[in-house]
């Protein structure tokens, strides 16, 4: 709240956000998809924040003279192939009333903590009037100069708002959707940027894979996480050739032309060694060991399916190019779609 000596004062009240997930969509103009009153949302590259805004006029003596009501959207976004993030205000006045027709914008400030400095024109909204019907829009970018692996960077505006009745402004900040990081992990990629809080997932074609595509959608039936609860990739120290040796052992005899499949893929913290628990099978997957009970349920545990080796190393291949597009770094979830 901004109060004169004399007692007339402005004050604003920004509302509650839900978070949401969201699905991809294009950048520019504010994604209708995406950009919700009241929703916080992220995918992999976008996120958005809609903050339902009442802005009012009071008299000296408490009186509200005039209202303002809308939303305020943070929209931001990046690449997983650049480190330019794009970051935008956008105000949409709805509705006012009384003296709540006389509101304008002092200043728009961006803001980006963490490493990553300001590129480009920045659009000034100072002097526009908040008007019923009106849409106001402003838009930063920022280049990532960090110079680790990863950093994140969390990006906001600060906004300020005037009446000319009242002497005061009155400053708010709103914060974006989602820290974005950056990184340069892949050396054999360029560097990029994703919303941390975006969910990502890998999606094999049932045509393509079908022997391993039968095993994971068993697996998943059975219990197992990746369609519903996300897997993780392993953190840093973690080997994935422990996962593989408990999950498909060398006494599992293959015949010509197969190879073990594991799942939770040996790539993950759920996999056989680290996940634990006991291990299943299935009928179609050729396994006759007694370790591994066929049509055995849970959430605890591994499966192991003997499929075509072909097959089972393009789904590794399909899941090692998915890390590195999507930039699923150690310790990162993900889920894993049957298409």
């Amino acid at each position: 709240m901004s109060k004169d000596p004399d007692g007339a004062s402005i004050c604003v009240t920004l509302g509650e956000q839900e978070e949401s997930g969201l699905k991809p969509h294009a950048a520019l103009p504010l994604p209708k998809n995406l950009c919700k009153s009241g929703v916080r949302s992220s995918d992999r590259t976008n996120g958005c924040v809609g903050v339902p805004l009442t802005i009012k006029h009071h008299s000296g003596k408490g009186a509200v003279l005039g209202t303002l009501t809308g939303t305020a959207y943070v929209y931001q976004y990046s690449a997983t192939n650049q480190t330019r993030i794009g970051n935008q205000l956008t105000l949409v006045t709805s509705k006012t009333s009384g003296t709540g027709n006389q509101f304008s914008i002092v200043g728009n400030t961006p803001k980006c903590s963490g490493s990553c400095s300001r590129t480009g024109a920045l659009t000034s909204l100072a002097g526009k009037a908040l008007k019923a019907g009106k849409t106001l829009s402003a838009e930063s970018y920022y280049n990532w100069t960090g110079k680790s692996a990863r950093t994140n960077q969390n990006l906001s505006w600060n906004l300020t708002i005037k009446h000319p009745r009242v002497a005061q402004v009155l400053p708010f900040n709103y914060a974006g959707a989602s820290p974005v990081r950056c990184d340069r992990e892949y050396k054999s990629i360029s560097a990029g940027c994703i919303m941390t809080k975006g969910q990502v997932a890998i999606g094999y074609d049932r045509a393509s894979h079908p022997n391993f595509a039968k095993h994971v959608t068993d697996a998943q039936k059975s219990g197992l996480p990746g369609k519903s609860t996300a897997l993780k990739r392993l953190k840093p120290g973690q080997s994935s050739a422990k996962n593989r040796s408990k999950a498909c052992p060398s006494r599992l005899k293959r015949p010509s032309g197969y190879s073990c499949d594991e799942y939770p893929f040996a790539s993950t913290q759920q996999g056989a060694y680290y996940g634990g628990g006991t291990g299943r099978t299935f009928s179609q997957c050729k396994i006759s060991d007694k370790a591994y009970p066929v049509g055995a349920k849970g959430g605890k545990g591994y499966s192991a399916c003997l499929i075509p080796q072909k097959e089972n190393s393009a789904a590794g291949s399909e899941l090692s190019k998915f890390f590195k597009e999507s930039r699923v770094l150690t310790g990162d979830s993900f889920f894993v779609q049957i298409l």
